[in-house]
This record gives C-alpha cells, structure tokens and sequence, in this order.
C-alpha cells in the first residue's frame, strides 16, 4: 500500500459523502482509506457503514469507544496504516481528483518527509487558492496537518504525536516535526478544498473559549517534551516565533467584542506567559515589519506591529481596541 488517507469523523454528515466521494475518484488507485469514528452524535456512523459496505475494499472503519478529538483519533488510524506515505483530510474537506498523485509525483526526486502543499479556501462556494512560500514557515507557521503528505517511517521513527488537547493539534505536530529536522519539499499545487465549517472547532472560536489559554497549555506541552536547547539558537527562533505568532493571533482574531475589562486579563495572561515561556522574545531575530522573508503578509505585520508597540509599552492599547470591535 503506498498511501494511507486518515478521515477522523464527528458531526460532519453534511459534508462527508463529499469528501468520501472526493477520495474515492482519485486518479491514483494505490491507497486505503481509514475513518475514524470520533463518537459522532449525528448521521455519520449511519453513511460511514454504506460507504465502507460499498468499498470493502478501499475503506476501514474505526470506531472510538469515547470521544477522543480530532488529534488521538488520527493517532488511533496511524495505528494501523499501512501506507508508505500518510495523508489526513478533515471530513468537512474535499480534494481534486489529482490529489495524490500531485503529491506522489513530489517524491520522486529525493528522499522527503513531507511534502507541503496549498489549499483552496471555501466559504459557502466561494473559492480562493492559496500557495506556500519554499520556506521554514511553511513548515511552522503553516500548521495544519492537511494539505501535506508524510512518510509514515518518519513519523514512527521519531515518535511524532499528537496532543490530547481538543484545539490546535496540528499546530504541535507540525512544530514536533520540525524540531525533527524533517526533510520538507513545498510544491506549488493547490488541490485541497478548505471548507468553513461554523460548527467545527475553528469556525466555532470566540472569546469566551479562551484561545490564548488553550496556546499557552499547548506550548507548555511542547517545551515539556521538547528540550529546546538540544538545538540550534536559529531554530530555536522559529519556534518562539510561531508562539508569538499563534499567541497574537488568539488575542486579535478570537477576542473582538469581549470588552476592555476582559481583554485586560487576557493580555496580562499572554504577556506574562510570553515572558515566562520566552524571556527574551522582544528581540527575536525574525520579529519585524519586513521579515521573516517568506512568512504570509498578515502574520509578518501582525507579529511585527504588536511586537513594536509592545517595545515601547503600546500594545495593550491595540489590543483594548480590538475588544470593542
């Protein structure tokens, strides 16, 4: 078996036949599919048993006895794929029919450990395509697990892992994977159908979740597991870089409306974990208006403006802004 697609399901039987069916026309035919069965409350269960009826074949299905979230339930699929090669798709999702082939065909010219590629943003039939710099954010800042293909060996080998915690998985692995020094190739293709879901996790964020509390318990996981001295200074960088970047970003795109009262709290959270986690994070060599080079144009100015006002005692002000928004 060359490739192993992982499909966790909960609560998605409006979206899944579709993204079943995309899986299933694909041009390459040398792959299983493996469905995970998270405890889903809706008709899920119901068109996971048809389709996997139907393609004996092609599909698995696992099915959870509790509810494990979108992480562990990928874990549980790694458990027995047999894939070469490990691809996942969020059940909302869909793919082109050339998905897997573009990504097989990536690997042919060297010995990679992931292959990186774009998306194509959909919210309600509108689509927008979005393509990858052949840089380390890519690989960082870039954090969703889909979209890329992995050697399954690469994973075992270094233990890779998911997180327990129920928002933000991808974003751990894919910094685990890095600290790996994993061998990346990003392609210039775009084939996987990104679809806002309100009522997934993401599309379901606002204040009242609390985001920056849910990345400061998922970066204390990571440097709990990851001695960051081990190595080098450079690399060292990238991974502070990508919590100042997923920190900001819990503060400025999940807290609009949450008052100045509770914004006040919410920054002196953040910054004290920063400082805590990161005491020297002002001057982090990749902070700037006009770099890191490669980085998306909306997290390069956010980090570079919030870290610029908060050099000369500003920020909290932006922020303040932000909760009355």
């Amino acid at each position: 078996m060359k490739v192993s697609v992982i499909v966790p399901v909960y609560n998605v039987e409006q979206y899944l036949a579709r993204c079943l069916d995309s899986i299933l026309a694909q041009t390459y035919d040398d792959y299983e599919i493996i469905c995970v069965n998270d405890c889903s409350p809706d008709n899920s269960s119901a068109i996971l048993s048809e389709y996997a009826s139907k393609h004996s074949d092609r599909i698995k299905v696992i099915t959870n006895e509790v509810n494990l979230g979108l992480g562990l339930s990928r874990e549980k699929a790694l458990g027995v794929a047999c894939g070469e090669f490990v691809m996942f798709i969020d059940s909302d999702d869909y793919i082109k029919p050339d998905y897997l082939q573009h990504y097989l065909d990536a690997t042919k010219d060297g010995d990679y450990d992931i292959v990186v590629g774009g998306y194509i943003r959909d919210i309600d039939g509108k689509l927008t395509e979005h393509y990858l710099s052949d840089t380390v954010w890519s690989s960082t800042t870039y954090a969703i697990a889909c979209a890329k293909l992995y050697r399954r060996s690469f994973i075992s080998e270094n233990d890779l892992h998911f997180t327990s915690i129920k928002c933000g998985e991808d974003i751990y692995f894919s910094l685990s994977a890095f600290y790996c020094n994993a061998k990346t190739k990003v392609i210039q293709y775009a084939g996987y159908y990104y679809v806002l879901n309100p009522g997934s996790i993401t599309g379901s964020m606002n204040y009242k979740k609390n985001h920056e509390r849910i990345m400061a318990e998922l970066f204390d996981t990571f440097l709990k597991n990851h001695e960051l001295s081990s190595i080098p200074q450079d690399r060292q960088d990238v991974i502070e870089y990508t919590y100042l970047a997923n920190m900001i970003n819990a503060l400025i795109s999940f807290n609009h409306g949450c008052g100045i009262s509770l914004m006040k709290e919410k920054y002196a959270f953040a910054k004290a974990d920063a400082e805590s986690k990161f005491p020297n994070y002002l001057s982090n060599q990749y902070v700037g208006l006009l770099r890191p080079k490669g980085q998306r144009t909306k997290i390069r100015l956010g980090v570079g403006v919030v870290i610029l006002l908060e050099k000369i005692h500003m920020a909290r002000f932006l922020f303040y802004l932000i909760a009355l928004i």
